[in-house]
């Protein structure tokens, strides 16, 4: 392209300060690589002298440069009087190219002038040059600095509040631990009468280091001769005097609820039904031949039981145990009752039945029941050997309560108000807390009775002085360590053994590694359509018993319990490898790995035990 530079090395023909000639650029190659070189003398004179280039600009160039020039100075660059070319001033190491802003400028002393870029308006017409720059610089440098701490603030609090534990979450009442407690045989707030609700309210500390998620407390209402006949409610609204009065009762939840403890309460549905008078609340039969006698099977309206669950939601009870409520199981209008009843307390607040209310409960009826309970009570019938707990695990997990998700929980109970001691059922040294231990591994929510814990058995009567209260010879009074043992006035009688105060502490272990353990805490695994219960019996003989517990990534528990009368050694190598021991089987026992070539345990003794 002509308008480009271009080097000539004729130096022979022209001196290397010639000017630009136009009338010569069209007879000289505008490309530097087809001009022909000059032959080489380095033969003879091996230091040839230097030439300098000649350096020329295209008319192209030249004559852009003279529109330009022209436009400023109003004139044609050819009628400006200077002495040199301007395309010669523009090769002049000298002088910059410019161009003049007006005629005063455009021409000095024959050569034009440098040309200087500015700007079109003064800078003082740009309004952000009157900012405060520094002053911005500094706000945005610390807006910058702040942003950058608050946001490692943020990153670091998310850290921080990040759960220690991916563990499955459960609602409050699933796979816990409840402590139920006859009131008038656990404290006495003065020291020389029966129980009491101040008494257990002093107590709230001793029941939450059991981590106790729940209390329950069997029936608690007046009745014609308290506590003998703790049964016969008179009244489901009013305490009964001997425990004290509705503020006491506050005091208690509150005291109870300040340690994430909640409270639940027996109610005794047949009794208040029998003692109800049915024509306060009938308004007519559903037809002209039925008896208005049947609560169940009539129109009223007013339900004491409801009254009296709306009255007691009212002053922060959290639960009801719906007590003989199996024996109007198998009534029509039972199910429709009981959706009533779970529709009052909602979605947060629970019902408890007996496994018996279900077997009762005809099937069209059963689904109602189901979706309006939460726990299903079962006590495990320890005094009848493994082979009966194995039925009755065998028949939980594949009965109705784990064909579905949502399904009700079990309620595991070994001892409670209606039955024997465990010690009394176990007469071993660590019989109870290997029952204990048993049954705090099992998938559900298990329920300790008072005592329990520490081995507590009924009352001594060998010569049968107080054979008319013998149902309720295992309402003991609840020792404690360190204080001077009571006995009732209304169940004089002292225990048959000493209590086991260090029992405690392995129980403690025991409730510990449940809260913490997702394969022991929850109750089923749902996988592909199907809701399996974690827990297997892995291995069973006479009166030794294995069951095993496991979760998705988690690591997997066994207990083995001897529920026999003597002692039993066995290899479980082919089943199981190693493991560490967590509890057990005796209170002093040391956390210790273990191989199962051979199992030894004795009389009532229970080890729990997490595989390698």
């Amino acid at each position: 392209m002509e308008g480009f530079l271009r080097v000539d090395h004729n130096a022979g023909t022209s001196s290397p300060s010639s000017s630009f000639n136009p009338d010569n650029a069209d007879s000289t190659s505008i490309c530097p690589l087809i001009t022909p070189s000059p032959p080489t003398n380095a033969l003879v004179d091996p230091i040839p002298e230097p030439i300098e280039p000649n350096y020329q600009i295209g008319a192209q160039l030249a004559e852009k440069l003279q529109m330009v020039h022209g436009k400023c100075d109003g004139d044609s660059i050819s009628s400006a009087s200077s002495e040199q070319p301007v395309t010669s001033q523009l090769l002049d190491g000298t002088n910059f190219l410019s161009l003049p802003l007006d005629e005063e400028a455009g021409v000095e002393g024959g050569k034009a002038a440098s040309l200087e870029l500015t700007f079109r308006n003064p800078t003082e017409d740009y309004f952000f040059m009157s900012w405060n720059w520094p002053f911005i610089r500094k706000v945005s440098l610390y807006l910058y600095l702040s942003g950058l701490i608050g946001m490692v603030a943020l990153v670091i609090g998310l850290i921080a509040t990040l759960p220690k534990t991916c563990n499955p979450e459960t609602q409050w009442y699933q796979g816990k631990v409840f402590y139920e407690i006859f009131p008038a045989s656990f404290y006495s707030s003065s020291q020389e009468m029966e129980g009491n609700l101040k008494g257990i309210s002093m107590k709230a500390d001793y029941i939450m280091q059991l981590n106790v998620r729940a209390v329950r407390l069997n029936s608690i209402f007046r009745s014609s001769h308290y506590p003998k006949d703790f049964e016969n409610t008179i009244n489901a609204m009013e305490i009964d005097s001997t425990l004290g009065n509705l503020e006491d009762f506050k005091s208690l939840v509150l005291h109870l609820n300040s340690r994430n403890i909640s409270l639940m309460l027996d109610l005794p549905v047949a009794s208040i039904i029998q003692n109800s008078s049915a024509k306060k609340f009938i308004i007519a039969p559903r037809n002209e031949t039925e008896e208005p006698s049947d609560f169940f099977n009539v129109s009223y309206d007013f339900d004491p039981v409801e009254d009296a669950i709306q009255f007691w939601l009212l002053h922060g009870v959290e639960g009801f145990y719906l007590k003989g409520l199996e024996k109007f199981a198998d009534q029509h209008d039972t199910a429709r009752l009981v959706r009533k009843w779970k529709k009052l307390l909602g979605p947060h607040r629970i019902l408890i039945v007996s496994e018996e209310t279900l077997n009762r409960t005809p099937k069209k009826n059963l689904n109602i029941v189901l979706n309006n309970i939460d726990l299903v009570d079962v006590k495990l019938d320890i005094e009848k050997g493994v082979s009966e707990i194995i039925k009755q695990i065998d028949a939980v997990q594949n009965g109705s309560l784990f064909t579905k998700p949502g399904m009700p929980w079990v309620h595991w109970s070994i001892g409670n108000v209606n039955s024997n001691r465990l010690a009394n059922i176990l007469p071993f040294g660590n019989g109870t807390l290997g029952a204990a231990l048993l049954q705090l591994m099992l998938p559900g929510t298990p329920s300790i009775f008072y005592g329990d814990e520490i081995g507590l058995s009924q009352i001594a009567d060998p010569e049968e002085e107080r054979k008319d209260i013998k149902h309720l010879h295992q309402l003991t009074m609840m020792p404690w360590k360190g204080e001077q043992p009571k006995v009732l006035p209304w169940i004089y009688g002292g225990s048959k053994s000493p209590p086991h105060f260090d029992q405690v502490n392995a129980i403690v272990r025991m409730t510990e590694l449940r809260m913490q353990s997702p394969s022991i805490y929850m109750n089923a695994v749902y996988k592909e359509g199907v809701n399996k219960a974690n827990a297997e019996v892995k291995y069973w003989q006479e009166n030794f018993l294995v069951v095993q517990r496991w979760y998705p990534r988690r690591k997997s528990y066994v207990v083995a319990s001897n529920l026999g009368s003597n002692h039993i050694s066995t290899d479980l190598s082919m089943l199981l490898y190693t493991g560490q021991v967590i509890v057990g089987p005796k209170v002093d026992s040391i956390l210790e790995s273990i191989s199962f070539k051979e199992v030894s345990l004795w009389p009532g003794e229970s080890v729990v035990i997490v595989l390698d």
